[in-house]
């Protein structure tokens, strides 16, 4: 009986993981006219207090939402987005802010978040919130998250979410969806069109 609910568990898994996968090629093909309105301004905290999306107008923005305890896609996204940043000019660099939301505020404090994120590139910001914001503002970026319980691990649960780097530009406008197994270059050429637009 265990082996068989052990099953239908991957099988469920592995629909979830494969519609997730489907839906954001499929928001990679539409680009940005795909889900009208979505985006917006929002405010969560970080290891040095509040901060908004509107703290950063004048910049572009890379927004991606994740949890620390990811085995290997947000480390993966994290890691192309810091790549394509190492490719652009210091003086390009400097007008983009690059954002990791954690869906998992229980395990991931915006102290852990704060120290996390340098790891990746020195000046992302770590957010995360409580779990009423963080539905709220997924529901503003369409961002699919659930929490899976994990017998017999030391984890306890993970997370199913949605993988995408949303690119925002200097007027705090969603522009883009990139998903997470995108190439650096291709994001640093997205990037380089957010830079040259006024």
């Amino acid at each position: 009986m265990k082996n068989r609910k052990t099953v239908y568990f991957w099988i469920i898994q592995v629909c979830f993981l494969g519609g997730i996968l489907l839906a954001q090629q499929y928001l990679k093909q539409q680009g940005s006219d795909l889900i009208p309105g979505a985006g917006g301004n929002f405010t969560m905290q970080s290891d040095k207090g509040p901060v908004s999306l509107s703290d950063f107008k004048g910049k572009v923005v890379a927004l991606y939402f994740g949890y620390m305890s990811c085995p290997d896609i947000c480390p993966t996204s994290l890691w192309n987005l810091s790549s394509a940043m190492q490719m652009l000019t210091a003086e390009q660099a400097e007008q983009v802010q690059g954002i990791f939301v954690s869906l998992d505020p229980d395990r991931d404090s915006p102290k852990a978040m704060g120290m996390f994120v340098k790891g990746f590139f020195d000046t992302y910001i770590g957010l995360t919130d409580s779990k009423e914001v963080l539905d709220k503002v997924a529901r503003q970026y369409s961002v699919i998250y659930e929490k899976v319980p994990l017998e017999d691990s030391a984890m306890g649960y993970v997370l199913d979410h949605s993988s995408v780097i949303y690119l925002i530009d200097k007027k705090g406008v969603l522009q883009y969806y990139t998903p997470h197994n995108t190439a650096p270059e291709e994001i640093r050429d997205d990037l380089l069109k957010l830079l040259s637009k006024d």
